[in-house]
């Protein structure tokens, strides 16, 4: 009976390390295949430009405010129903060095987004130079305004130069008289 019970007793072991190195195994391949689920979404959302909506989509304003990063961007594209992967829109905001200036965008559902970060890339320098050139013309103007108001006070002095000097000459001419 010693020998029948060593032999059921190593049977045993061999059948539990057998199993638990199944184990092992399918959970190995399971936590590759979530690898491999994930690498493919990281790649789908880069490599494939897709809309979220056929032509002519709708449209949508999106609002981007001073500070605000790409991540919080992408969010609210999410949010609207912009985009579906707000880490690909991230990631290709870092590749493509899109700069998301803050401002008011006018999106369609029907674009891709690359052609989204361009519009927002393109749109946001024209309002920039805009906004400058505004600027500029403030500027400008206040000056136009100074020079006008210390143009008026030169006046205001040489006038009363004008009129000191028109005093000395009557009465000079009232001492002549």
């Amino acid at each position: 009976m010693n020998s029948r019970r060593k032999s059921f007793r190593s049977f045993t072991e061999i059948l539990l390390s057998f199993s638990l190195r199944i184990l092992f195994l399918i959970g190995l391949l399971y936590l590759i295949l979530q690898g491999v689920k994930i690498a493919y979404g990281y790649g789908h959302g880069l490599l494939y430009e897709r809309a979220m909506e056929k032509e002519p989509g709708r449209e949508i304003t999106l609002e981007i405010k001073q500070g605000e990063s790409a991540g919080e961007i992408a969010d609210k594209l999410k949010g609207l129903g912009l985009i579906d992967n707000t880490q690909a829109f991230v990631l290709k905001a870092k590749l493509y060095h899109t700069s998301l200036l803050p401002g008011s965008y006018t999106l369609s559902t029907a674009m891709t987004q690359l052609q989204m970060l361009d519009f927002i890339a393109e749109e946001g320098k024209k309002n920039q130079e805009l906004s400058d050139k505004n600027l500029v013309k403030e500027s400008e103007s206040e000056t136009e305004e100074e020079n006008v108001i210390g143009g008026g006070n030169e006046n205001e002095q040489d006038n009363s130069s004008v009129s000191g000097k028109q005093q000395e000459i009557d009465a000079g001419n009232e001492g002549e008289q």
